[in-house]
């Protein structure tokens, strides 16, 4: 017996602290919650936008967020927002002074956010106002703008000095109940292409900064490793930036994805990455439930997207914030212009086309044409007599829903851009192309629309007939324009025709030059012809001698209807439906081949070349053996 027990005894403290090792490994697992936004645009307040059944709903605004945010919120709660903060409202106007977006971030208790390509769209001079002003309030989330150079120019020093300022940094260790969440930003490369200005600042490559930044954030003894990217994702892998960031830096848990306004109603897994989306203007509060394990591996316990339609109530504090922003709207901004915020302007009977139907279906949309025909208006009030106006997707921000059109919806429809003076709104511009040029222009919309919605085409006093079976740059068949009496007629190619569109897509001429290498020419022309690439010397003045708004145009086409009983301008039953300005024809051998482009000739020119040089080589070795055998015979009948 008392050889045994020593035995016994030792099994019963293996047995004892064998038992509960299991569930210590199980108790060491510790939860973390990440609350995240994106792409919020300053939607400050509620919007109007369509429920399921398509009736006109409010939703979004920084109250209910704040709703949100408290209802989700835990011990273990990091809050992130991935860019885009601002630009798309009338807050805009605020941005260099008051810093609304950033202040408002602190008052939501945002723990960290980057740069989106919009925070860049009127300068890099505004963006440092907007970070210093933003830095007198407390508390403000943190910038992390991780892969944004900095120069050695005087200009370059001071606007480092006002991210300094705020407290901008490349990498941030986070603490929450205990753990160690390390947090980095980037914008990336196609966030980059549509960044307005962002001189004389510069962008270090995406990877080898996320590689940095990662190794950088493990030496600080980082447990979680997020990424605040705008970036974004696509359907096609390929072009999906984020998963290519995932696949390239492995180390990262967790990507809050930011720049394509996607919704992911479940995240995305690539490899041990979890890519998250929340869709954009604040309509989710994306919530990702992470559990970091004893091994120091992440797994994901739950993720749930929290709609903030108009059933979430309003944060009274927040609420108020917001409507002390919008009355210095009013004073600073409208009251000037002689407008109100809340002014009903038109009233609709329909729901327009939404902008983001514009972007993903290739066609026509009436918001397109109510947009493209309020700037031929706006320049004929001001003694232009352009005939053909054209926008693109990527500047239709909003829709015209059913019942009140007012003011601050009509300048959300177009809301980016300034003037040089700093007026808020893409100035138009007006200049001549030459009928071929326009051509050109119509062959670039289905060519390249599909594989860039951004820039897919809406036209008014042109039109087009295309069969997009035929090759790149030869889709279009017809192109026609309409004259200042209504009238249809084929273009002319050595014609000039006068139009009018946004600066922002005048610059794009110049673009669309240098991406093809002078091969696609888009060259802006005065009244004689004369070329001139600065496009500023094109824009369009109203009678007072102001630079013309594509916002205030259609502020000012919407107010130009027949009235109703109560005074108000109607819009119109021809805008019930998208008028027919791209035609697409069903494919044969006619209309395969018919009206060839001057692209489609010199490919056919050069396939002719390689052929008649192929049959030239066949003629001529045939002529060769021939003669081989016509020698052979000779010479064996010698013999």
């Amino acid at each position: 017996m008392k050889r045994r027990w020593p035995i016994f005894l030792l099994t019963i403290l293996l047995l004892f602290f064998s038992v509960p090792t299991a569930a210590y490994a199980e108790d060491s697992n510790q939860d973390i919650r990440v609350l995240f936004t994106h792409d919020l645009h300053s939607n400050i307040l509620p919007y109007e936008t369509l429920d399921n059944q398509s009736n006109v709903t409010t939703m979004g605004g920084y109250a209910r967020l704040a709703t949100l945010i408290k209802q989700n919120r835990n011990d273990s709660t990091l809050l992130v927002d991935a860019g885009d903060y601002s630009m798309g409202t009338l807050f805009n106007s605020l941005y260099r002074t008051q810093a609304p977006d950033l202040t408002l971030l602190g008052q939501l208790g945002y723990d960290a956010t980057t740069l989106g390509n919009h925070e860049f769209d009127y300068g890099t001079e505004a963006l440092k106002s907007d970070l210093l002003a933003a830095a007198k309030s407390n508390p403000h989330p943190t910038l992390l703008a991780s892969n944004l150079v900095f120069g050695e120019d005087d200009d370059s020093k001071s606007i480092q000095q006002a991210f300094e300022t705020y407290g901008s940094l490349k990498t941030k260790i986070i603490t929450k109940n205990g753990i160690k969440i390390g947090v980095f930003g980037l914008m990336g490369k196609d966030a980059q292409s549509f960044t307005a200005d962002y001189a004389p600042l510069s962008f270090a490559d995406v990877t080898d900064t996320a590689k940095s930044c990662v190794e950088d954030l493990k030496s600080q003894g980082a447990q979680i490793i997020i990424c605040l990217s705008h970036s974004g994702t696509e359907e096609d892998i390929k072009n999906s930036e984020d998963q290519q960031l995932a696949k390239a830096v492995p180390d990262i848990d967790v990507i809050v994805s930011g720049h394509t306004h996607t919704t992911l109603e479940s995240p995305i897994t690539e490899g041990s990455t979890t890519i998250v989306s929340a869709g954009w203007r604040g309509q989710n509060l994306g919530v990702l439930d992470l559990t970091l394990k004893a091994d120091g591996s992440t797994t994901v316990k739950d993720y749930a997207l929290k709609a903030s339609t108009n059933s979430i109530p309003q944060d009274e504090a927040i609420k108020k914030f917001a409507e002390t922003y919008k009355a210095s709207v009013q004073t600073n901004f409208l009251t000037p212009l002689g407008m109100q915020y809340d002014g009903v302007l038109a009233i609709s009977n329909i729901n327009f086309d939404r902008s983001e139907d514009a972007l993903q279906n290739f066609g026509n949309n009436n918001i397109g044409d109510i947009v493209t025909d309020s700037q031929l208006y706006y320049a004929k009030q001001n003694g232009i007599d352009a005939t053909i106006a054209v926008t693109c997707a990527g500047l239709i921000r909003d829709t015209i829903y059913k019942g009140d059109l007012t003011t601050s919806q009509v300048f959300n429809i177009q809301s980016l851009g300034e003037s040089a003076d700093g007026s808020m709104g893409y100035p138009l511009v007006d200049f001549y192309l030459y009928g071929s040029e326009i051509k050109t222009l119509c062959q670039l919309d289905p060519a390249f629309s599909k594989m860039i919605p951004d820039i897919q085409l809406s036209l008014s006093g042109l039109r087009y007939t295309y069969n997009d079976s035929r090759l790149p740059m030869d889709k279009v068949i017809s192109v026609d324009v309409q004259d200042s009496q209504g009238n249809w007629s084929p273009i002319v190619d050595d014609k000039l025709y006068h139009m009018t569109c946004s600066k922002y897509l005048a610059d794009m001429t110049g673009l669309v030059t240098d991406m093809t290498k002078g091969l696609v020419t888009l060259t802006p022309r005065d009244a004689n012809g004369n070329t001139n690439t600065d496009t500023a010397a094109f824009i369009s003045k109203t009678k007072e001698g102001k630079d013309a708004k594509a916002w205030i145009a259609l502020a000012s086409y919407a107010g130009s209807f027949a009235k109703n009983e109560s005074g108000i301008s109607v819009i119109p039953a021809q805008y019930n439906n998208a008028r027919d300005t791209k035609t697409a024809v069903s494919n044969s051998m006619t209309t395969f081949f018919e009206n060839p482009s001057i692209y489609a000739l010199a490919l056919y020119g050069i396939i002719l070349g390689i052929v008649l040089i192929v049959i030239v080589i066949i003629l001529v070795i045939r002529h060769h053996k021939k003669g081989g055998r016509r020698n052979k015979k000779r010479l064996s009948d010698k013999l």
